[in-house]
């Protein structure tokens, strides 16, 4: 028997988790476009390998992470998380987004509704965008390597680091902040 749409959204919570770590967490359901029309000094990072560590009010954990976008309309990503031995991976063209992990082969579609139950904010094409060194118009810049938005109703946080090349995407409002490190750069 094949499991519906819902059924598959419930059996995934390290799923969804891992999903969170990437695109900021913040509870919101507002829908967010992929306008950038500032540059940044942020990359470009198209494809590379990395680690995502996540700190939330009520627990701490971390992920491998490998990503490849060369634009923010199209996409993939793995996480695994090798405490649990669980591989996520999450792919997307334009608005069209597709999740799996080792419990579940099979690509399922996920819409940004859906991903906004479970409170990301920040979509994968943004965040492609803004490792690609385009800034969503949305956030406002603060200094030379920080960035805010209140567009989700939080205020989202993003700090670049060039020399450690690593992003700290922090939700203020909900106190969680996802820290991604480049490790590997595999630029062609």
């Amino acid at each position: 028997m094949q499991p519906t749409q819902r059924q598959f959204m419930q059996q995934l919570p390290i799923t969804a988790m891992l999903l969170l770590l990437v695109f900021i967490v913040a509870g919101c359901s507002k829908k967010i476009g992929i306008e950038h029309d500032t540059a940044v000094g942020i990359g470009p990072y198209s494809t590379f390998s990395g680690r995502l560590i996540v700190i939330e009010p009520k627990r701490r954990w971390q992920v491998a992470l490998d990503w490849q976008a060369a634009s923010p309309e199209n996409g993939w990503l793995r996480l695994s998380h090798a405490a649990t031995g669980t591989v996520v991976e999450f792919r997307w063209l334009q608005n069209n987004m597709e999740v799996r992990d080792n419990s579940h082969p099979e690509w399922k579609s996920i819409n940004q509704q859906q991903l906004s139950k479970q409170g990301i904010v920040l979509p994968p094409q943004q965040l492609a965008g803004i490792l690609l060194g385009k800034m969503p118009a949305h956030f406002k810049q603060k200094s030379d390597t920080m960035w805010e938005s209140k567009a989700t109703g939080s205020l989202i946080r993003i700090e670049w680091d060039a020399e450690k090349q690593r992003l700290t995407m922090t939700d203020i409002l909900h106190g969680r902040r996802a820290t991604l490190i480049i490790q590997s750069d595999i630029q062609s």
